[in-house]
């Protein structure tokens, strides 16, 4: 990747800057210093005299809910603290995080352990020195061994290791199989017979699939994503992200001419620009439609509305491919990436506890009662014993297993929000343009691509893993 970023963090500094959020202070700087204004919360991991004698090990977190955040203190924070006397892991829990870290990294201040959302969006101040490099604690660990290769390797910058990625998020399709008894619908094989059920569901005054992205516009990139890898096939959307092809090539602009077709019909969702994703995922419980097509992270999301007797009834598989010559495949994203921040004195202790992260014990603790968002991608997922988890994140864990064979197996496509630069991202997640009509689609593809090839030029591509022969 080229070097021109110093100016670039600059702009990105100050662009966060006017949203309000000034540069927090190293918390390891003064251990007695009350939590941020801008956390949420801060979790209790031991005790006021523990904390007096040991090191602070400081995270930053997003807003999670009092019951997530309880799961992460006993299966993650609590257990870190047991097993390494002499430190104490903090937690806080902030609304604003991502933000928070960029500008706090900027000033070489921030926690110890850096959380950010994808790849794509720490390369900036991974090219700035911002965070630590982690390929000695990777050799040191047996990482490399332990990862799904194309994960590990979407989080290395010129061969080398600074992210872990928290979790595997891959995109797909989620049924209600009980809707789909109901209505006498067989589980789909191929794509005419998903289109064939969503006409079905129409006619009967159901939605033909649910979604929503009223509370997040970004939701979109997830509909590119899956156009884009189960029509013009992930060997092509390889190829546009290495600029070996243009964006307006005949099969990626087809695949936006699709989804147009099927925002049209009424296939994503008659009301995808009023409802939110949650509140969809509660109509979906209701039976109003048989399908949301999402990524595998909802599972976190619906499990308030599939407890009990409904644990079983969410189901989640590959979309079938959209043309003859695609091969099945699930787009690889993650929930999330953790790396060390260069300016922390405690890096070894970190990379102890990223390494305590990827193991089957811990990944199977939290998974059990926070399903849908912590399968740090091991090869060997499908060894975690789920003997005592309910129906429900069984389900769950079963079907990201499923996710991992393909990825291993090299069947895989890529997700938008992690492969594409930021400026290419937002103009994918502005396709509403092309789904009303405002523009077709050869002229948008067109636009998308001049815009990628600026960013191309920048160097501000990440990582992208090449499909496994």
């Amino acid at each position: 990747m080229k070097k021109n970023w110093t100016s670039y963090l600059a702009i990105c500094l100050v662009c966060s800057l006017i949203g309000g959020c000034a540069p927090s202070r190293n918390t390891r700087a003064d251990e007695k210093e009350a939590p941020s204004a801008s956390a949420d919360n801060s979790a209790e991991t031991v005790s006021e005299k523990a904390k007096e004698d040991s090191i602070p090990i400081t995270m930053w977190f997003w807003g999670s809910t009092p019951e997530q955040q309880e799961v992460l203190k006993t299966s993650l924070i609590d257990k870190f603290n047991r097993e390494n006397p002499g430190y104490h892991l903090e937690v806080e829990y902030r609304s604003s995080v991502n933000n928070d870290v960029r500008v706090a990294i900027s000033a070489d201040q921030g926690p110890d352990i850096l959380y950010e959302s994808s790849p794509g969006l720490a390369a900036t101040y991974i090219e700035a020195g911002k965070y630590a490099d982690l390929t000695s604690y990777a050799e040191e660990y047996g990482w490399k061994d332990r990862l799904l290769e194309p994960a590990y390797n979407s989080c290395t910058f010129d061969g080398k290791l600074y992210l872990i990625p928290m979790g595997l998020d891959v995109l797909g399709m989620f049924y209600d199989s009980r809707t789909l008894e109901e209505n006498g619908w067989s589980v789909p094989d191929t794509i005419e017979e998903v289109e064939s059920i969503m006409d079905q569901a129409m006619e009967k005054g159901m939605y033909a699939s649910l979604n929503g992205n009223a509370t997040w516009r970004a939701n979109n990139g997830d509909y590119v994503t899956m156009f884009l890898n189960n029509w013009a096939g992930p060997e092509n959307v390889y190829q546009a992200l290495m600029n070996e092809q243009d964006w307006n090539s005949e099969a990626l602009t087809a695949a936006v001419e699709k989804s147009a077709e099927w925002y049209q019909k009424g296939y994503l969702c008659k009301d995808y620009i009023a409802l939110g994703r949650n509140e969809a995922l509660q109509m979906m419980a209701d039976g109003k439609a048989p399908f949301h097509f999402g990524t595998s992270k909802s599972f976190q999301f619906a499990v308030t509305f599939y407890e009990g007797e409904r644990g079983g009834d969410l189901k989640f598989m590959a979309l079938p491919p959209g043309r003859e010559g695609v091969s099945k495949n699930y787009a690889m994203g993650c929930t999330g990436v953790l790396g060390i921040n260069e300016a922390s004195e405690h890096k070894d202790i970190c990379a102890k506890f990223l390494d305590m992260l990827m193991t089957e014990e811990t990944v199977g603790d939290l998974s059990k009662d926070w399903p849908g968002y912590w399968y740090c991608p091991l090869k060997t997922l499908d060894q975690i014993d789920t003997s005592d988890y309910n129906v429900y994140s069984k389900n769950a864990m079963d079907a990201i297993c499923e996710a991992v064979k393909s990825i291993d197996s090299g069947k895989f496509g890529y997700f938008a929000s992690s492969c594409m630069p930021p400026q290419t991202f937002d103009e994918f997640v502005n396709i509403e343009v092309v789904w009303f009509g405002d523009e077709n689609p050869e002229d948008y593809m067109k636009k998308v691509d001049g815009i990628f090839e600026a960013e191309y030029e920048k160097g501000m591509v990440p990582p992208i893993p090449p499909i496994i022969k």
